[in-house]
């Protein structure tokens, strides 16, 4: 059974996305190193069917990329990014100073975070991307997802994972393991990381 909701004319199946997950709605690139791997994420979905039906018609904006200077893809460690300052983010990042969700027309975003094997722990932040009219940059975005992961490498610590091949512990994925590679828009003004593991 369908719900036809008065209010908005019905979608046609050209505009449904057709990816379940992140890597599919981002676009696939090839990693140059041998040792990193996308992290295989499902999109958020909301679970209301209320919710689902009403963000279906909204246009999702285009994903926002994390690349070191010529190495357009790649993108860059977390670590770097929660450790160094913006002028060093800067020195090193593409775009850094681009006003990357600018064109949203919104004040804050929210962003998710769902791990393969932790989907179980909760983790949904809202970001402020345009503070008194001074929008975010691409620099300090990354800055601000990187932190999250952080937090939430550490809250994962002792919870258990459903997933031996994505485990967050001492002896599996740290957090200096993670790379940004893309935050894509997954529902209306919700937000989530592209991310790449590196064992290196």
């Amino acid at each position: 059974m369908s719900y036809s909701n008065p209010l908005h004319p019905p979608v046609r199946s050209s505009n449904i996305s057709q990816y379940s997950t992140l890597e599919g709605a981002a676009g696939i690139t090839r990693f140059l190193s041998p040792t990193r791997y996308r992290l295989p994420q499902q999109s958020y979905k909301p679970s209301s069917k209320w919710d689902q039906a009403m963000g279906q018609n909204v246009r999702l904006h285009a994903a926002i990329q994390f690349d070191h200077i010529g190495y357009t893809g790649q993108g860059v460690q977390m670590r770097e990014l929660s450790a160094r300052s913006d002028a060093a983010i800067a020195a090193m990042m593409q775009g850094a100073g681009d006003a990357v969700l600018y064109h949203t027309g919104r004040e804050r975003i929210t962003f998710r975070i769902v791990w393969p094997g932790y989907e179980h722990v909760e983790c949904c932040d809202q970001l402020v991307i345009n503070s008194g009219g001074r929008p975010i940059t691409r620099a300090q975005l990354g800055k601000s997802v990187a932190q999250i992961f952080a937090r939430f490498v550490e809250k994962t610590r002792n919870e258990p994972s459903r997933s031996s091949q994505w485990n967050l512990t001492s002896s599996g994925i740290r957090f200096e393991h993670l790379v940004l590679v893309a935050l894509v828009n997954v529902w209306e003004g919700v937000w989530q990381a592209d991310v790449a593991v590196d064992l290196r």
